[in-house]
Parts: C-alpha cells; structure tokens; sequence
C-alpha cells in the first residue's frame, strides 16, 4: 500500500497494514512487511506500530478491520461484544492514521471517533428491509435485552440507540469503494438464506470532522452465491484491487468451542469453510445481490482473517493461529 519511494527507503517491495484483534485502537496497528529480494515464502517480518490516542487512549476495544483511502489508514471496531454478552460501547469506535506516520519511527497520532452504537443503530436501520437469520434466544437475551438494560439503568449517554428488534452487528472487513464510501463486511448478521452482507457507511470523513455527525448507512449488498442455509456464512476480511473490484474472505459466524452465543443459537454457523471470493459491485445499483467467483477453497484451515492482493497478482492471507498470527501467500498462474 505504500509507494514506491517509501519501500525503497526500508528495504521492502511489500508492506500491508494490519490491526490485532481485541486490542484497543492506539494497541492495534501493526505491518507486516516483506524484503526486497527476498523469495515470496520467506524475508517476512511484523512490526508493531506505535499510536497515541490522545484522550481516548484505552478507551477502546476489539479492533476488527482496517482500509486505507486519501493518504489515511481508517481502523474500524467490531460494534459487536464478548462471546456471552452484551453488546460493548468500547467496541462501537472508528479510527483514522496518517499513512505516513506508520513508518517514521514515532509514535503516530490516531483519531478516534467513539460512536455510541450509533454505528449499530445505522447499520440496522439499513438492513430493515433484508431478511435476515433471526436473532436466536439467547443472543435476544445476552446482547439485545441486556444491553438496553444497561443502558437505561446505568443512564449511560447511548440508551435508546439499541432497539428491541435489534440485530446484534459484528463487523470484521472494511475497505473503501471508488465513490469513497465506506463498504463493511459483517460477519453477522447474515441473510436468512445464510449468504455474507456488506453495508455502506456514507460519511466516514465526516465523523472525524463534524463531531455531531452521526453515522449513515445506504447500500446493502448481499452475496448471494455464498453460504447457505445449512451453513451461513460471514464476511472476514476485504481488499479492493481498484475501483470497484473486491477480494474478499468468507468463513463462519463465530468460533467453536468457545461458548459463543451466536453458535449455541445456530450451530451451524459454525459449519462453514473459509474461501476466497472475488466481486464487483454495479456503480449503478443501489445495493442488492450480486455473485462471487471462488478463487481458494482453505479446507480445513478454518481462522482466515484478512486478504491482500498485491501489485503481481500474489494474495496474501492473515491466519489467526493459536498464539500468533501467520501469513500466508499463494501465487496464481
């Protein structure tokens, strides 16, 4: 993602930008850069970036996703909660960097809007007319009934924004359409026919302008020839190779074997396999379905989090392993 003069200063002929899960903003930022050189399967190394958040350092959690537009890297928080509930503020949170901060050797100055579940609020405003796979019980119970709870017995600022007929949103992708909207990934909710939804948010930039801006939602779009009903499948990671064409990972609603309350809701949501799609989205179109083309299949490599596609048609995948992240590269013919 970094020009040509700024790889050269370092040594590299590859550097992505990547965020750590279940870090704060100002804890998650990371590169992961490649040396010139050196052979694609080797030279790789992960350098951690420091950031300052200012007033709003640790107040933040769970960073989920980043995209890059204008010379800015924008981080985006999971809005979502822990595996049993309820839904977390410090969750529900964008961020924005100067690209160029990432790699002279500072601490970079992050921007932090925190928006109150009006992310959320925005997010399921937009779906109101999509079917989707029904909040279960328990979920209704864990993080819509109790999160509104919170909120009216604690007066906390936000009550009200999250409604009885809610959807939980957890988002895990982002990445910028050639109009300059925003385009989220959900890993949930997914349609009721268990296929990835992607929303737009409108107004990225003016929320770090404006600070009564409040999140808009428009276009929804459905990939329609991805997941099923008998295994529901979500949104992990996002890349766009240029105006509106898009790399995407697919995979389950939530992890196994952690007692998430989505899975005890819908086991099988825990069914489906990760895989590598490919879409475009119509610049005509104000949302709806549209098709994929399936360029890898993981088996049984279950925890692909992220996707790039570099200058030479080389992808390259984040793998959340047990204890550290790994990178992953395939080249195509």
């Amino acid at each position: 993602m970094f020009g040509a003069e700024v790889l050269s200063r370092h040594g590299w002929d590859r550097a992505f930008v990547t965020v750590l899960d279940e870090a704060t903003a100002e804890d998650a930022l990371a590169l992961l850069v490649h040396a010139a050189g050196a052979p694609l399967d080797e030279g790789w190394a992960a350098r951690r970036v420091l950031a300052d958040a200012g007033p709003n350092t640790g107040k933040t959690e769970d960073a989920e996703a980043c995209a890059s537009r204008d010379g800015y890297v924008y981080l985006v928080g999971s809005q979502f909660g822990k595996k049993r509930g309820p839904l977390a503020a410090k969750r529900s949170w964008i961020a924005r960097v100067r690209e160029e901060s990432l790699v002279d050797g500072e601490p970079a100055d992050l921007e932090v809007v925190r928006l109150r579940f009006g992310l959320h609020r925005a997010i399921n405003d937009a779906l109101a007319d999509v079917e989707l796979l029904p909040v279960g019980a328990l979920g209704q119970q864990a993080y819509v009934d109790a999160s509104i709870a919170i909120g009216r017995q604690k007066a906390k600022r936000w009550d009200g924004t999250i409604h009885p007929t809610d959807h939980p949103v957890n988002i895990e992708a982002a990445e910028f359409r050639a109009n300059g909207r925003l385009l989220l990934g959900l890993r949930y909710p997914v349609s009721a026919d268990g296929h990835p939804l992607l929303v737009e948010l409108d107004n990225v930039d003016e929320l770090f302008d404006d600070p009564n801006a409040v999140p808009r939602c428009g276009n929804v779009w459905v990939l329609g020839d991805a997941g099923s009903v008998e295994a529901p499948a979500g949104l992990r990671g996002l890349d766009t190779r240029g105006g509106d064409h898009f790399d995407a990972v697919i995979g389950d609603l939530d992890a196994s074997g952690k007692s998430a309350t989505v899975l005890a809701d819908h086991p099988e949501g825990a069914l489906a396999a990760s895989e590598h799609v490919r879409f475009e989205l119509p610049t005509d179109t104000a949302g709806g379905v549209v098709s994929t083309k399936v360029i890898h299949h993981f088996g049984d490599i279950r925890r692909v989090e992220g996707v790039a596609v570099d200058h030479d048609g080389h992808a390259h995948y984040v793998i959340d392993e047990e204890g550290h992240v790994a990178l992953r590269n395939l080249v195509f013919d």
